[in-house]
């Protein structure tokens, strides 16, 4: 390595060294488990691959940089076409978070390197060589609020347990097709806990399932065992047990009116919103000059986001480098339909190339777009950085839920005039390389955009919320926006 702080005096304070880290510093019957080559749940290459096609796909969406002068007018966020040293991939206009797990601080950086690469090699080629340098928020991994954190809210273990000791559970639990699974779990693979990483990290790189599961669409069994599994524990056992291992974990989630989801992710609500509210009053002081925010998380907040809104099911699961965007609007339309939108602000949102905005109660069931205030309305009472329920003893009773009536639809016109995107992009660095059965944090990706540029068209730009994590087989959906103005629609590709 160069020394480049080296001067011609020699300077004891400029001198510079190299370590070399061995794990052997243990001796039987102690030892190492990873001999210090990284941290349980490492990015594979496939998961690389899949979260720079996320940020290129990020980037045809929502990035016109002058190469392609068909790209929807109102849906660029990051305009790029000018002369100027515009700079989208530093602060303020990028802020970058995620937790300090190596796979999630890996996979925000290659979503990034599919967004902004070209402009990483520009800056590059005006700077002597020398690469952008972005900051990374992190925070004390076991401090942190993007996942359920037990440790730092303890009443999270009190709203689980109450879940899993409730009649609805214990029913769950006590069927045939349960009894049957478990036997198969204890009997043929010998162990009692959780098997969803061992499954799906498995199956996702090409590997053999044992025997017993190995019944999944083209996967057969190429060993030696003889036994009839289909006589013993019936067809479809690798699905079947799947399904039946997401329906556990996903239980706590949506209890009790999703308690556990909204206390969990009160803080993360509260980092979002405090990203969007400065945009919405154009406060630049308080961030309102953010126009991209990444936060790179885990499933296990994709999960506890979208149960706090009401709108995840029980046998749901976010597939690798899954996306959810949330798309901030402004209307500067002034056909535009006060009694839905009485906000001027409507947001949209996007869960692995669907629109999920209308599955949310009080919003508008024909169209994308929702106004924000019902957003705000939803989260308002669990919203929180800090959180009495989490130090009470009855945590149940200090949650308050939220009821949201269903409010008249009513079609909206001139939409669509100032697109703010914060996205939340959660890949589970996709086919990680974890073997701990009792781990239920599979990783994920998130990512938030906000933009408030304006390009003179139907509408600016402000921000937008989404998560994002998919398998191997990453599919372009195309999404469309109605805009009255011409009845056209303007697509979005993801």
């Amino acid at each position: 390595q160069e020394n480049v702080g080296r001067t011609t005096s020699g300077s004891s304070s400029d001198a510079m060294f190299l370590f070399e880290k061995r794990y052997d510093a243990l001796s039987y019957p102690q030892h190492n488990a990873l001999w210090g080559t990284c941290q349980l749940g490492q990015l594979l290459l496939r998961g690389y691959d899949q979260e720079l096609t996320n940020g290129k796909n990020l980037r045809e969406a929502y990035v016109f940089d002058g190469s392609n002068m068909e790209h929807d007018p109102s849906l660029r966020l990051l305009d790029l076409s000018g002369d100027d040293d515009h700079r989208p991939y530093l602060e303020p206009s990028l802020v970058y978070r995620s937790d300090d797990d190596q796979r999630t601080l890996m996979s925000g950086q290659v979503l990034l390197r599919g967004l902004f690469g070209q402009e990483f090699i520009d800056h590059a080629e005006k700077h002597d060589g020398r690469s952008p340098i972005i900051p990374l928020h992190v925070s004390d991994r076991w401090q942190d609020i993007l996942s359920p954190n037990k440790q730092e809210c303890p009443n999270l273990s009190v709203l689980n347990q109450e879940a899993l000791q409730s009649m609805e559970y214990k029913a769950f639990n006590s069927t045939k097709e349960y009894n049957t699974l478990r036997t198969m779990v204890i009997n043929e693979l010998g162990f009692t806990s959780d098997p969803l990483d061992c499954l799906m990290t498995t199956i996702c790189t090409d590997r053999t399932l044992p025997d017993v599961l190995n019944d999944y669409h083209h996967h057969s069994s190429t060993g030696n065992n003889k036994k009839d599994y289909t006589t013993l524990y019936g067809p479809d056992r690798f699905e079947r047990l799947y399904k039946f291992a997401v329906q556990q974990i996903v239980f706590p989630f949506l209890y009790n009116k999703n308690a556990y989801s909204k206390l969990a992710m009160g803080p993360l609500w509260s980092e979002i919103m405090e990203r969007i509210l400065p945009v919405l009053s154009g406060d630049s002081d308080r961030g309102g000059n953010n126009k991209l925010h990444v936060i790179s998380a885990h499933d296990t907040t994709i999960i506890p986001l979208m149960a706090s809104l009401g709108i995840w099911k029980l046998d749901q699961w976010p597939p690798y480098a899954s996306t959810m965007l949330i798309e901030l609007h402004r209307f500067i339309d002034s056909r535009t339909n006060k009694d839905v939108y009485p906000s001027y602000y409507a947001f949209r949102l996007v869960y692995n190339g669907e629109v999920w905005t209308d599955r949310i109660t009080g919003c508008p069931k024909d169209t994308d777009l929702c106004d924000f205030t019902i957003l705000q309305n939803i989260t308002e009472d669990f919203m929180a950085r800090d959180r009495p329920a989490c130090r009470v003893q009855n945590v149940v009773n200090e949650i308050k839920l939220l009821e949201t009536d269903a409010r008249s639809v009513i079609s909206a016109g001139g939409i669509l005039l100032y697109l703010s995107t914060i996205l939340i992009s959660m890949a589970l660095g996709a086919y990680t390389s974890r073997w701990y059965m009792k781990r239920k944090m599979k990783d994920l990706h998130t990512t938030i955009a906000a933009t408030i540029n304006d390009n003179g068209g139907y509408r600016d730009r402000v921000p937008v919320n989404a998560i994002q994590e998919d398998d191997d087989d990453y599919n372009n959906e195309q999404f469309t926006i109605d805009d009255d103005n011409d009845d056209n629609k303007n697509n979005i590709e993801l």
